[in-house]
């Protein structure tokens, strides 16, 4: 492969939108995961959080991009053992792999309680729907996976950034003030927090949700990197993917703190949804639907890596029913547990691993710096 320095902005707005969509879940887009993570800390820590996540995000997907151009898995799970060594990269991959099916009850149950607290239905008909959409799109291969992933996450990040700055720029008090009964709804257990070890610290917390996210990402995004067509193009596409995500964060995270009482009040499962309700009531509907193609394209993303993991290649029959099968069991139990508490049980699980691949990562990659690369892939010595 002959190396170029050229950068297709096209391609890297696409990988900033199918990252982005790939962690804007159903946890995400109700407001639930970053509530949890970030929003329950008041003080200035909305405004210094972002800016953590911000650094570690980018960082992870440039490496994430690199990784998968330079190597070019026959199997993107063998990133795993590339980063993490034979016997913990093993363990690692399957331990992810397993979380990444148990987070998939989030996205299922969050589209449930969606349109149940948008029309009343039950939970079971939204969780059902969505689930045999994505079903169906995974099914039909990555590169439709990528293209539909990478439109909807630069349209969910768009409509966001309008409900948001809408929100901001209308309030009728600042982001400080509004938190001020912040503390009594966390103790009376209306947020739910997610603490680290049982401790509560913002910083903590915070690392934690970026590992949360990171853990779940990992085949992902080196199978987005083997689509770039240069190291400087992996760079980009990192930086752009740590701004879309990042920027999402903001607005969820804003939106809600200034509808902070009345979420409280609604006792929403759908935080960001209630306070969309309440700032800009034209855009509950559309926000609904936004909700929805968020889970979808996590759902999408998830059942992909799942049946790549347990099924095999993309088209294979083996790969579709592994993928059918977690698809009815996310249906089921999706329907039957709350989100939020799926969010608080799940997701710190989730963001140890998360963490420990991120550690894991950074040594590699300082490893390759230094010229200790161990046994090149053909693609590496083309590549260079």
């Amino acid at each position: 492969m002959k190396h170029t320095t050229r950068v297709n902005w096209k391609s890297v707005l696409r990988l900033g939108g199918a990252f982005t969509a790939y962690q804007i879940g159903s946890g995400f887009a109700s407001g639930q995961e970053t509530m949890q993570y970030l929003g329950t800390f008041g003080g200035i820590y909305p405004f210094v959080l972002p800016v953590i996540v911000l650094i570690f995000v980018t960082i992870y997907c440039v490496l994430s991009y690199r990784t998968g151009y330079l190597c070019r898995f026959d199997d993107p799970n063998d990133a795993y053992e590339y980063y993490c060594g034979r016997v913990a990269g093993k363990l690692i991959n399957l331990f992810t792999n397993l979380l990444i099916g148990a987070s998939i009850l989030i996205m299922f149950a969050g589209c449930g309680a969606t349109i149940h607290q948008y029309l009343g239905t039950p939970v079971w008909v939204g969780s059902m729907v969505i689930g045999v959409l994505s079903a169906v799109v995974v099914c039909l291969g990555l590169e439709k996976v990528s293209t539909v992933l990478g439109s909807c996450g630069v349209l969910i990040i768009l409509v966001m950034a309008v409900a948001g700055a809408y929100t901001i720029a209308t309030a009728d008090t600042g982001i400080l003030e509004a938190q001020k009964n912040l503390e009594t709804y966390v103790s009376e257990g209306i947020f739910l927090r997610i603490s680290v070890f049982g401790i509560d610290n913002p910083i903590l917390t915070t690392l934690s949700f970026v590992g949360m996210g990171l853990a779940l990402a990992v085949t992902f995004n080196v199978s987005l990197g083997e689509t770039c067509k240069s190291k400087e193009e992996c760079l980009a596409g990192g930086i752009c993917s740590g701004i879309f995500f990042t920027l999402g964060v903001i607005m969820v995270l804003f939106t809600m703190l200034l509808n902070l009482d009345y979420i409280a009040q609604k006792g929403a499962m759908i935080p960001m949804l209630a306070a969309i309700e309440n700032s800009m009531p034209i855009l509950t509907l559309p926000y609904t639907v936004i909700v929805c193609v968020g889970i979808f394209t996590t759902i999408v993303g998830y059942l992909w890596v799942g049946g790549r993991r347990f099924g095999g290649k993309d088209g294979t029959w083996r790969q579709r029913i592994v993928v059918i099968l977690m698809t009815v069991v996310g249906i089921t139990v999706g329907s039957l547990i709350p989100l939020d508490r799926l969010v608080n049980t799940i997701y710190p699980l989730v963001s140890y691993v998360g963490l420990a691949i991120f550690v894991c990562m950074i040594v590699r990659s300082i490893a390759a710096a230094r010229g200790h690369r161990a046994a090149p892939t053909p693609a590496d010595s083309d590549a260079g």
